[in-house]
């Protein structure tokens, strides 16, 4: 599926200190919805193929980390001679259009444990909904 890209929003990024004997969490999630520009002039942008907006909250705590990251990121993109609904997008392109996104996550987490806690730690996500943490 052929895509125009649009800037990674970070809406919102937390990183908390808790007990490391917290239980742990590992909500990510990802949905999809269609949008369509705000400015009159990009209307016709449109005709190229239809526009969503993936959105990514998530809710992390690690084994024994003493950690908690949270927030929610997202990204625009335009599906070009796609004019479908969201829900019709297969999981494998799904996958592929929110990718960069878990990697946000990935690599914010990285450098504020860097900085917080002297060590950087390394959450990896899979697609299939199972989540590996490694330090």
């Amino acid at each position: 599926m052929e895509t125009k890209k649009y800037p990674i929003i970070v809406e919102q990024f937390h990183f908390d200190m808790v007990d490391p004997k917290t239980d742990t969490n590992q909500n990510v999630q990802v949905a999809m919805r269609q949008v369509e520009p705000s400015d009159p002039a990009r209307k016709d942008e449109l005709k190229s193929g239809n526009m969503f907006e993936i959105m990514v909250p998530f809710d992390v705590i690690p084994p024994q980390a003493g950690f908690r990251v949270s927030g929610k990121i997202t990204r625009v993109v335009q599906t070009l001679d796609y004019f479908g609904q969201a829900n019709e997008i297969s999981p494998d392109d799904l996958e592929k259009l929110s990718r960069p996104l878990i990697e946000y996550i990935e690599t914010l987490t990285y450098q504020v444990t860097a900085v917080a806690l002297d060590k950087g730690y390394q959450l990896e996500f899979e697609a299939s909904g199972n989540q590996k943490d490694n330090q």
